[in-house]
């Protein structure tokens, strides 16, 4: 007797489930938002370099897939788009999608951190010269780091200066607080003083 087709789908129901659930899960985004950002970012910078542009007349159109953005601009009165891949082996594509007849290919590199992309890209138009460098925006911990940063990366002799006065600063002030007025005298009891 062949297999009833309701009894095969239950009994394949939960690897269906786990497939499809699986799927979804492979179909977000493997980047962050900031790491998008990041990206977006060092596109518009070596763009406004090879373009000699400020970086914010391009703007954000779409993105094709992991690390492909779509960057739109106003080139001689006409709108124009270029295609910005960053690779994971540390180049940056740049092609201009309307004309085609454009493309750059521009190495860059990564701190051990991950929290910035450092390049190096020059253009006979545009006079700017030193390394394009962006970095993840700095949060709380981040500023808490670059304090104790600043801290120990002064000279000691400046550390203990500030240590000095500091502690000059309240000795000063404990010696020029008023002292505290005496207490007044118990009053004598009443009945036994005057004989």
């Amino acid at each position: 007797m062949p297999d009833c087709p309701r009894a095969s789908a239950f009994r394949h129901g939960p690897r269906l489930c786990l497939c499809l659930a699986l799927a979804f899960v492979l179909a977000l985004p493997v980047q962050a938002n900031a790491g998008d950002d990041l990206n977006l970012s060092l596109c518009k910078q070596i763009l406004a370099r090879m373009l000699c542009k400020r970086t914010n007349e391009f703007g954000y159109v779409g993105k094709l897939g992991s690390g492909v953005y779509i960057l739109g601009f106003f080139y001689a009165s006409k709108s124009s788009e270029y295609l910005c891949a960053v690779m994971p082996d540390g180049q940056v594509i740049l092609q201009d999608r309307t004309w085609r007849v454009m493309r750059r290919v521009v190495p860059f590199t990564v701190d051990p951190e991950g929290k910035c992309m450092t390049a190096s890209y020059s253009s006979p138009d545009c006079p700017a010269s030193k390394p394009i460098k962006v970095c993840l925006p700095k949060g709380p911990q981040d500023a808490k780091e670059q304090n104790q940063e600043t801290f120990w990366n002064r000279p000691i002799p400046k550390i203990l200066e500030e240590e000095y006065k500091a502690m000059s600063t309240r000795d000063q002030q404990n010696a020029t607080a008023p002292a505290p007025a005496p207490a007044p005298a118990p009053a004598p009891a009443p009945g036994n003083g005057g004989q």
